[in-house]
Order: structure tokens, then sequence, then C-alpha cells
């Protein structure tokens, strides 16, 4: 990837979606998402007025001071504490070219600085008209634009630029400013009410000149010999021109080479053009973030190499991503090929190298930050896309590769079991007709199960289904049944079933959830239908899909999630320890743990929920799974009545395994505070089936002691027949 200081690539304007979500954010909803779809919105004068700062200034008579002042310390503060602690303690990362863009940046003047972070914030590739842009703290808009413009490093000025079409510079008016542009320059039949529509309208009018010199040569070219005009298209140039005013670009090399400084502070471990910035907003948002120590690592990233590796990583599974995110991935298998296919010889080259024996006496979570980690995600996505693909032989070769290494992505290797069994089970053999050879496949595909079952890295949410493959392979190959597996200490177990019966006002399609009606008339999902029916029969509850467990491991394993780990916690704006989705969380804080849980089990839950409530609520401070909107009082009468046996066993389980428990919990949880009884549901309506992680929540929670309930529901003709044929 080049830093050169120029400004490269197309201009494009799109809709960008903002999400402020964390790295550590493991089974967190999103906690703010707001969609921009016109070029002038801005997310940081929106987080200004959600968030405005007279409230924090001392006195009302100086408030508008202050606040300005206020604005212009977080933005230049946010940005120079990331800044200056990677050069602090990283610099080693960054070559003399971005050490030079660093140092140019703080020579910058104050209104420079304060202007630069705002545009930063914004979209990249995109012009920015002057008269639009407004910004309290900045106290001489004119001298900071010309300011980055004249460093010939920071930022571009529209009029500079020797080679621009038309197009890009009509986009920078607004739909009622192109039609005073039509008409002052007597265009007619311009029609249209959308922006595309106008500038094409403007364009076609214009005698087809499409590329622009607006360089000073470039300008002297508008005029003949006589002074006169030489087309119409320079004249709607120079129109433009006049109206827009001055405009600046952001130079894409420095906001590369910030962006990889950010990366380096927040440990970002996902990428898009935002994913950087956004971290910086949270200073800004005024969210809280817990209190703990800081243990900064300088050795996550070995060397500028490892860096460059990771980051190029990052920007593949982030193209991977957004194609898995916009649905129908089977148009797109492709595509999907071409992006993935050569990240194999990536990979494989990680894996031979000495950078393989480095990370196996690292801690477990700081491999995360190594490409081989996000190459060793791709491949596995590889695989499944070449399965789609009917080339089955190839993906078998990959799982094999994948269950051949022992150091990234440890927690998926049930997954990579299975499937590396079903290929063997139903593809390897070229002739279904020669017994022989499908049934040395199926022996393999046996062998593949057992391993997997055996592992010890083979999560129990795995075991389930590599059991069932076991057994059918079992019966296809007519083993004896004395030399059959038995399977009594996995069998799962079961819950009680109920039906309640309700009006559905929706069709049924696949992949969107039915409407329903509840009890009291209003539309509601399926779940909330079977809850209203719930609560008719005297349970108290919420439809939280585990979301009330979470708050109450929360309170209760505060003080132990932020206990001072080194290297866990790499910068303040963490809500949970980096090493929580790993086994690394439990072994290093064992003695810590274990003692709590017995604290469970003796039923002093309220003893510690009540202390962070009574710190952290009033600051509404954030924590991985804690949801502030649960009343405290319904969080110990909840927490009362699943019983400390069982409250002990399910904290434990999300100790152990917070990354692939804190999802499939059942969708309702249900209590009486009078009889001092609990209750789980999980809703299926017609068709729908437990995942694996589901049944294993299920059994964990049956194990423990708590009630669960597989609850239906129907449609009320349905029951009718059911009636009926009684």
């Amino acid at each position: 990837m080049s830093f050169s200081p120029g400004c490269d690539g197309a201009v494009e304007e799109r809709p960008v979606v903002y999400e402020l979500r964390y790295e550590s954010d493991i089974g967190q909803r999103p906690y703010k998402r707001t969609k921009f779809d016109e070029p002038n919105d801005d997310i940081i004068e929106d987080l200004e007025y959600s968030y405005p700062l007279s409230e924090y200034s001392q006195t009302e008579e100086d408030s508008q001071e202050v606040e300005e002042k206020q604005w212009g310390t977080l933005y230049i503060d946010a940005f120079m504490i990331a800044l200056n602690t990677i050069l602090e303690g990283e610099s080693y990362l960054f070559d003399d070219n971005e050490h030079s863009i660093f140092e140019a940046f703080k020579n910058l003047e104050e209104d420079c600085k304060k202007l630069y972070v705002r545009l930063f914030l914004r979209r990249r590739n995109k012009w920015f008209r002057i008269d639009l842009l407004s910004y309290r703290e900045i106290l001489d808009l004119q001298r900071a634009w010309k300011g980055l413009v004249q460093s010939s490093i920071f930022a571009l000025s529209l009029s500079s630029m020797s080679d621009i079409g038309i197009e890009e510079i009509l986009s920078l008016f607004s739909v009622d400013e192109l039609k005073e542009l039509a008409s002052q320059l007597n265009y007619k039949g311009i029609k249209g009410v959308k922006k595309n529509e106008m500038i094409w309208a403007l364009k076609n009018q214009s005698e087809g000149q499409t590329c622009l010199d607006l360089s000073q040569e470039g300008l002297s070219l508008l005029y003949d010999g006589k002074g006169r005009r030489r087309n119409r298209l320079h004249k709607l140039l120079n129109e433009s021109m006049e109206i827009l005013g001055p405009c600046v670009m952001l130079c894409d090399g420095p906001i590369r080479v910030f962006e990889r400084a950010h990366l380096v502070f927040y440990r970002a471990t996902d990428f898009n053009e935002k994913s950087l910035r956004k971290l910086i907003l949270a200073r800004i948002s005024k969210r809280n973030f817990p209190e703990y120590m800081v243990f900064r690592s300088t050795e996550v990233f070995c060397n500028r190499q490892d860096l460059l590796d990771y980051e190029n990583a990052l920007e593949i599974q982030s193209q991977v991503d957004e194609i898995l995110a916009s649905g129908n991935i089977a148009t797109k298998l492709l595509k999907l090929y071409d992006i993935l296919e050569p990240v194999s010889e990536q990979w494989e080259r990680c894996l031979s190298s000495t950078q393989v024996r480095h990370n196996e006496e690292r801690d477990h979570y700081l491999i995360r930050f190594t490409a081989a980690w996000h190459y060793t995600r791709m491949m596995y996505k590889l695989a499944a896309v070449l399965c789609r693909l009917g080339r089955h032989k190839e993906a078998h070769g990959i799982y094999t590769l994948l269950l051949g290494q022992r150091i990234y992505r440890r927690g998926k290797r049930g997954d990579w079991y299975q499937r590396k069994a079903l290929i063997e089970n139903l593809y390897m053999f070229e002739d279904k007709k020669d017994a022989k050879e499908v049934r040395r496949w199926k022996r393999k595909a046996l062998a593949t199960c057992e391993a997997g079952l055996q592992d010890p890295d083979t999560h129990m949410i795995y075991h389930y289904d590599l059991q069932k493959r076991i057994m059918r392979l079992e019966r296809e190959l007519r083993v004896l049944p004395k030399d059959k597996h038995v399977f009594f200490h996995l069998a799962l177990k079961e819950p009680t079933r109920r039906t309640f019966y309700g009006n559905r006002i929706s069709e049924v399609e696949i992949g969107r959830k039915t409407t329903w009606l509840n009890l009291e008339g209003d539309e509601c999902s399926v779940e909330e239908m079977c809850l209203s029916n719930y609560k008719s029969l005297g349970w108290k509850g919420y439809h939280t899909e585990g979301g009330i467990l979470r708050t109450i491991f929360a309170y209760l394993f505060w003080d132990i999630l932020f206990l001072p780990v080194p290297y866990v916690f790499e910068t303040e704006f963490q809500i949970a320890p980096l090493d929580l989705s790993t086994e690394a969380f439990y072994l290093s804080r064992a003695s810590e743990i274990n003692r709590r849980l017995a604290d469970i089990e003796n039923n002093l839950t309220a003893k510690f929920a009540l202390q962070i409530y009574d710190r952290e609520f009033e600051r509404k401070t954030e924590c991985v799974g804690m949801d502030w909107n649960f009343d405290i009082q319904e969080i110990l009468e909840a927490a009362e009545c699943i019983g400390g046996h069982a409250l002990s066993a399910i904290c434990k389980i999300l100790c152990e395994e917070y990354g692939q428990r804190s999802s499939g919990m059942p969708d309702l949880f249900l209590w009486n505070p009078e009889q001092k009884k609990c209750l789980f549901s999980e809703v299926k309506s017609e068709n729908d089936r437990l995942s694996d992680t589901q049944r294993l929540w299920i059994d964990v929670l049956v194990g423990a002691g708590v009630p669960v309930e597989l609850c239906a529901g129907l449609e009320k003709k349905d029951q009718v027949k059911v009636n009926s044929e009684q």
C-alpha cells in the first residue's frame, strides 16, 4: 500500500452507516446507529447537539466561550492521545515518510488541526464546500483551510485540479442550486427533481466535453483571442466555480497513515472507512467506560511488516464481509472466490514462517492481531464457497490444512471436523456404485468424527452433531453392536413442550419474521404473543434472548471482568477484557472466579449486584452484557427465583466460554416472585428447529434444575384442526 502524501482515487459519494461498536463488544448490541444519506450531514454535529457541552460549563456568562474551547479540546485531545501514545511505544511500526506526516501535523496551526480532524471524521474522497462548513471552535476558517492546502500534504483545493469531471463539480450543488444555475445559463428544458437527473441534463447541454483543467493555464483557454468564451461547457464551469467558492478535499495518503495509527492504538479487529474514526467518537459522545488499569503491550505487532500484513488481511476481510452482508450470496460466489482464492497462498506462507513459532508462545488472545488469524477465517469461508461451487475435493483439502494447525481459530475446530466428515461421507468417491470406495470414505468420515470428539479444542456445541453423524455412519457401515459407540454421557436433556395458539396476521415468508396479535390485540412477534399468554398464567417476564442473564452476569462479575490483568486492557475505551472470549479468561482468574461462584451458590447475589448498581447506575457505565434498562428489583427477583446453585452453574459456563455461549439462550425468561419459581422458554413457530447452541443451553439449564419449555406458537385455526382430529 502506497502512502505518498498525494490525493488519489475518484470521488464517490455514497450513504454511510456509522455504527458505534467496539472490538470488545462481545454479545452486545450496537450502542447507537445513525444513517446519513445526504452529503451535508455530519455525524459529529449530531453528537454535539445530542450532548451539549454547556452542561459541563462552569458559569453561564462564559458558557459559549467555554463550550467552543471544550469541543476543540475534545477533538484534538482524542486525536493526539492516540498519535502520541503509538509514537511513544510503537514508533518502530512507522517509516520515515509516515513520521514526517506526523511531525507536519503537529506543526500545523491549531485551527488547521481542528479543521483537519473535523474533516477526517467525515467521508473520505469528498470535496467540502468551505461556505457550508461552520465549526464553533475554529476561529478563522478561511485561514485554516488555506493552511491545510498550502501545506501541500494534507489537503487539495478544487481550483488547483488539472483534470476533473463536470459531474464531480455539479455534485457539490443542491437541487435548488442546480435549478438556479440552469436559469442563469439560460439552459432550456432542464427537468427532473432528482439530483442525478439535473446533473445529466446540464452536462448534456454543455456540448459533451467531459474533462476540465482548472489550473490557471487551463482557465486561460476558456477564451479565444478576442476574449470570447470558447463553448458552453466552459461557461458552465466558470459559473459553477464562482457559485461554489473554495472547496477542499483531504489527501488520501495522510488519511491512510492516521487510520493506520488509530488501528494500532485502538487494537481494531475489523476494518472499514469509519471503523477507526468511530472509536474517536466514543470520547466525544461521552460514553462512560469502566475504570480499570491500562497495561499497553508494545509487542502486539512485532515489526512493521506484521502490521502491514495485518492491515491487508483486515481490508480483504472487510470486502468479504460486505458481500456476505449484502444477501443473495448464490449470485456472488464467483466474486467471493476471486477475492478469497489468493488468500490461500498468503495463509500457507504464514503457516510455514518462523512467525508461527513466535505465535505459539504468545498469549492466545494476542494472536487475533496477526494476519494469519484473519486469513484463517477467510480460508474456511473459501472452503464453504468451494462447496457451493461443487468443488468438494478442494474444500476437503482446505479443511485438512485447517485441522493440521492448532494456533489460529481453535474454537472453530469442531465445525471443521463436521464439514470435513460431511464431504468424506458424500462427495469424495468418484463412483457411487463402487461399494468398496464408498465404504472406504465412510470409514474416513467416521474416523474424522471420532477425532473431533477426542480433540480438546472441540467445543461442546459441536459434540451433538458429531455424535449424530457417528451413529448414522455406524448404521450405514453395519458396525456390530459390540463395536458401536455409546454416548449416554453426551445425551442432551430435553425441555418440556407447550403450545400457545394465536392470531397470525402476516404470511409465512422465508427469512422474514411473522406478525401476530397478543392477548391485548397489539401487533407483535410470535415470541411476544407467547409471552402475553405466559403473563396471563401469572408469570412476569421478558423476551430477552439471554439479555437478562448477561446483565446478571455483568452485575456479579464486574470487578472480576476488570481485574488488573496484564495486556487485556490496551485502551481506555473497552467494555470487556480482550481475553473474555478465550480460555485464558477463566485460567488467569480461576481463584477469583471460583470464590465468586461459591458466593453465588451461597445466595450472596444481592450483595454484589447492589454494590455495582449503587456505584455505576447513575453514570450508566458500559460493560459487556449490561443492560441498565432492567429494573434492579426485577434483577434481584429473577436471580432469587433462579436460585444460587443454578445461577452459579450458568455463570461458570459464561466464564469458561463467553464467546461461544453468550448467544443461543432461550427467547423468554419468566419468573414468579411469590412462588420463587423461574422458567425459560424457547419459542419456535412451525418448521423451526433448535440450533446446537440452543440445545446445549437447554441441557445446561435443565441439568442445573431450571425448568425449560419448548413453546410452539401456532395459529388458532390449527387448534381447531387438532380438536377435530381428537
